[in-house]
């Protein structure tokens, strides 16, 4: 009987410790000041994608966000250049809003959006006249006029490393008729550091990244060797026996590309801290190479491959 109270007295003194001990905690953003998110790609490629950006702003992190709040996000420059050789070259802006249905549909598909996700006017940054041709090897310098704001970053176009060759094998460990892995191979160069990036997609969709998209070639710096290269899924994707697997009968396409360093190190601190989730994981802050604001200024030089999925 003894011991039997000490126990219930042990247990109401533990719940009653732990329990004065919760407290709800609520950040302050009071002081919290929004600050310019850069989105801006170089790419040189066999499809030509013009150089583009996207300009945004920050929110509190108890902000309301509704469409409203979101297209008010997008933020207009004075003056967005890159600067290449001692040559300036102005990015003019294009607004969804001005162009007509087809054109639309056109631009968003082009710059890998889905024309049928997006239901926002919002403007982007590109080269209109087609002067900017980016050259492997070559670096560039971005700079934004903002009021009184200024904001730069560089970046560069590292060499290619193309994928050999693409084929597909049957689904490992499970009998799934209709469904293949793509299996592809590469020849790494030796004593270099070299970062890819890979999106996939069909052949009258859009190319999205896959949720772990980038690696390094720490581990087959000089290696010839086959890998499996997974099917990109969107975000909310639920989990099932064919994700990451494609349909046999299907013309998909890759977009594979090599990054230059700060452009593989901005995705691959936000993937890994896109798996992060819970109060015991541990907080990754995302890499910028943006002087003045956040996000990416990212060089790549990639090749596209468009492929009939069979046995």
């Amino acid at each position: 009987m003894m011991n039997s109270c000490h126990l219930l007295y042990l247990i109401i003194f533990a719940a009653f410790f732990f329990g004065a001990c919760e407290e709800v905690f609520i950040p302050d953003d009071s002081n919290y000041q929004s600050k310019i998110v850069v989105e801006s790609y170089i790419e040189k490629s066999s499809e030509g994608l013009p150089v583009y950006l996207i300009l945004t702003r920050t929110i509190g992190f108890f902000g309301n966000i509704d469409a409203t709040v979101i297209e008010n996000l997008f933020v207009k420059a004075d003056s967005v250049l890159i600067i290449a050789d001692n040559e300036e070259i102005s990015l003019m802006d294009l607004c969804l809003s001005d162009l007509p249905p087809e054109a639309r549909t056109e631009i968003l598909k082009r710059f890998g959006f889905d024309p049928d996700s997006v239901n926002l006017n919002f403007c982007i940054y590109t080269d209109l006249s087609g002067k900017f041709q980016p050259k492997e090897g070559s670096s560039y310098d971005l700079k934004i006029i903002i009021n009184d704001t200024v904001l730069s970053a560089r970046t560069s176009i590292p060499k290619l490393i193309p994928l050999d060759s693409i084929w597909f094998e049957p689904v490992p460990g499970i009998m799934i008729d209709s469904f293949v892995q793509m299996i592809c191979s590469i020849r790494d160069v030796a004593g270099e550091n070299n970062f890819y990036r890979y999106f996939t997609g069909t052949s009258e969709g859009a190319l999205i990244a896959n949720f772990s998209s980038v690696t390094d070639d720490f581990l087959f710096d000089g290696q010839e060797f086959q890998f499996p290269l997974q099917k990109a899924e969107p975000p909310g994707t639920h989990f099932s026996d064919t994700l990451g697997y494609f349909r046999i009968g299907d013309t998909v396409r890759v977009k594979w590309c090599n990054l230059d360093k700060d452009h593989f190190e901005f995705w691959n601190t936000l993937e890994v801290s896109r798996t992060r989730q819970g109060p015991f994981s541990s907080y990754l802050r995302v890499k910028t190479n943006i002087n003045g604001g956040l996000g990416i200024f990212g060089g790549q030089n990639c090749e596209y491959y468009t492929i009939l999925v069979k046995r």
